[in-house]
């Protein structure tokens, strides 16, 4: 998945804390999604942020597919 800033701009960003909330997910399995490029993040400093829209996105896929791979 590649980052559309402008798309992504508007929502906002989130730390890796509370996407981890938003998906029900631990930070081990959203840093392997984010590995895989299955959610996109982008540096702000060392800290690494989420597009919400991104989230929100990503959510719409899993409920689609039934089942995403945590595993690399």
């Amino acid at each position: 998945m590649t980052l559309d800033s402008k798309k992504h701009a508007v929502e906002g960003l989130c730390s890796v804390r509370e996407a981890c909330e938003f998906l029900s997910l631990g930070k081990s399995s959203l840093y392997s999604l984010m590995q895989k490029g299955d959610v996109p993040f982008c540096y702000m400093g060392k800290n690494r942020r989420i597009p919400r829209k991104a989230l929100v996105e990503f959510t719409q896929r899993v409920l689609e597919e039934g089942q995403i791979s945590l595993s690399s």
